[in-house]
């Protein structure tokens, strides 16, 4: 079963945390990183700071409290857009999961299966923990810091004010996402493709998309193009909101805590310290979603932490992957509390009598995984529905121990030593 509901968090909910703290969100949650993140982690090379430590300490520091054991770096939402817009791409069968980028598609005999490598996010973050940073990421940096100041809200505004034409100033935030679906509902569909693919960044697309839609009969937009109105959405109401004084202090990386917003299909749990987040990603979110202030996820994970140290020693050299599986039985914790309505069964199966350790078919099913994913015998798959695949791999670089926390057994961790000793 999945361990732990998909959440999404940004870079001032991450940095609350400590490491320990930190470890816990990664053992109990199923981290979808997003490309908004590693880019504000890269702006911070170029940021001046009022602090002993430099640029690459803080962003290094943070790399190390950044989930590894079960984090998914998500597809660009550009490219997820462009997916839509081909055809290739269905948000209806997404259902609060991340969308992983690249993956190689196998078959062994007649088991079809699905191969992520180390991401080079992964590897991006592995390299940032030790203070590494390549002389490309931080032109990356300094582009993206110029490209924020560069930045001119108000004239974005006004330009789809003067596209949409005489609408009046919403009086709440709830009013002004009222408006904007009055809006999507409203106008000319062809009209909005136009505008809305332009105002997204793909004007590039524009005549394949209305000739297709034109092809299909013109069906409703929100089932034609869920994901492009999704963005859309997003956009019309923040445009709307920037003439009023309904958000407070608006500035222009305001641009990039809004991006966040375009993975909010991607999740289950989103998570954010920002007050620009709080304000408005729960209007966006469906009734099966929660918002989550980082600071109350803080509070709770700072409590795991307490309820977990207090385990024997002999408990606790077992790893968090024997005594921690799964989250209290006590309710009082958030963590509980998500665990159980995002994945309602999860005492049920815990409670299920355990198999006898077999050795033997512990190294079965170990040379079966290896013959998966190595085997000279693989053949390149055209399965590109992972809902029908018999299996998928996903490789990735974690931490035996991290703070004070093992992940697995002082014996597990010897032979993963000794694995990775004998593979070099």
């Amino acid at each position: 079963m999945p361990h732990g509901p998909f959440l999404i968090f940004d870079k001032s909910s991450l940095e609350s945390l400590n490491l320990d703290e930190a470890v816990m969100l990664d053992n109990f949650y199923m981290s979808n990183i997003t490309p908004l993140f590693f880019v504000e982690c890269l702006a911070d090379l170029e940021k001046a700071i009022r602090s002993n430590s430099t640029p690459e300490q803080l962003v290094g520091s943070l790399a190390t409290r950044t989930p590894e054991s079960q984090s998914y770096p998500n597809l660009h939402h550009a490219t997820i857009l462009r997916g839509e817009l081909a055809g290739k791409f269905d948000l209806k069968t997404v259902h609060s999961r991340v969308v992983l980028a690249g993956g190689r598609h196998v078959q062994l005999g007649d088991k079809k299966g699905v191969i992520f490598e180390h991401s080079p996010e992964a590897e991006a973050v592995s390299r940032w923990s030790k203070r590494e940073f390549l002389e490309l990421e931080r032109n990356i940096a300094r582009q993206w810091r110029r490209a924020l100041t560069s930045i001119d809200l108000n004239a974005m505004a006004q330009s789809v004010a003067t596209a949409l034409g005489p609408w009046r100033k919403p009086n709440s935030l709830q009013d002004a996402l009222t408006m904007t679906d009055t809006i999507i509902d409203n106008m000319d569909s062809e009209w909005l493709i136009r505008f809305g693919l332009n105002l997204v960044g793909a004007p590039e697309t524009v005549e394949y998309v209305v000739n297709t839609w034109v092809q299909k009969r013109r069906p409703q937009l929100r089932e034609h193009l869920p994901y492009f109105v999704f963005m859309l959405k997003i956009n019309i109401f923040f445009c709307l909101v920037l003439p009023t004084q309904l958000l407070s202090k608006v500035k222009p990386s305001h641009k990039i805590d809004l991006a966040y917003l375009y993975y909010l299909p991607f999740c289950s749990v989103f998570t954010s310290k920002d007050n620009f987040h709080a304000d408005i990603v729960p209007l966006f979110l469906s009734s099966e979603q929660t918002f989550v202030n980082g600071a109350e996820l803080k509070e709770d994970l700072k409590s795991l932490v307490a309820h977990y140290e207090q385990l024997p020693a002999d408990v606790l050299k077992t790893g968090l992957i024997h005594f921690a599986a799964y989250p209290p039985d006590d309710a009082g914790f958030l963590t509980t509390r998500l665990w159980d309505k995002y994945l309602p069964d999860w005492r049920r199966i815990r409670d299920m009598p355990k198999p006898v350790s077999d050795p033997e078919e512990e190294k079965r099913l170990v040379e079966e995984i290896n013959r998966q994913t190595d085997s000279p015998e693989l053949q390149p798959s055209d399965e590109q529905d992972i809902d029908r695949m018999d299996y998928a791999t996903i490789r990735r670089m974690v931490h035996p121990q991290k703070g004070r926390w093992l992940r697995f057994s002082e014996d597990q961790i010897q032979r993963i030593l000794e694995h990775e000793k004998n593979k070099t």
